[in-house]
């Protein structure tokens, strides 16, 4: 009975058993255990950027568009709020440029976009952004 016993169990683990598989077979496994992994960080990569988790897309607590005027198909100025600091500086398809430090803030981002129509108290704030431009604009021109 015993002898019986040892024969199972040495035909169990016989080292037939566990050999390797053969090469065209362990470079197709590889390869497919490579192609999950490259799928997986494509399908990872995917959902997080649906899911646009501002602390991964890059987005900063202290840093704020208060305001930007179009100049043209990619140029524009904006008023950028930087932990309570107002810069304004000037972006191209190629670089951005910091044209000036502002000594007087502008109104809140929130006044800015948050309507979609032509409300008074939006045109107001476009009004001075403006207005603050061409003297910015003006200054600048008398150097």
């Amino acid at each position: 009975m015993a002898q019986k016993r040892l024969a199972v169990v040495s035909a169990l683990f016989a080292p037939t058993a566990f050999a390797a598989p053969t090469s065209s077979e362990s470079l197709a496994t590889t390869l497919a255990a490579l192609l999950a992994v490259i799928g997986l960080i494509f399908a990872l990569a995917w959902l997080l950027k649906r899911m646009k988790v501002p602390a991964i897309m890059g987005a900063k607590p202290g840093l704020k568009v208060v305001s930007q005027l179009p100049l043209g198909q990619r140029e524009r100025v904006m008023v950028l709020d930087v932990n309570g600091e107002q810069v304004l500086i000037g972006v191209t398809s190629q670089q951005i440029t910091l044209l000036k430090s502002l000594d007087t803030p502008m109104g809140n981002a929130e006044d800015n976009t948050k309507a979609t129509n032509a409300s008074p108290k939006t045109s107001d704030a476009n009004s001075a952004f403006s207005s603050q431009l061409n003297k910015i604009l003006k200054h600048n021109d008398a150097s």
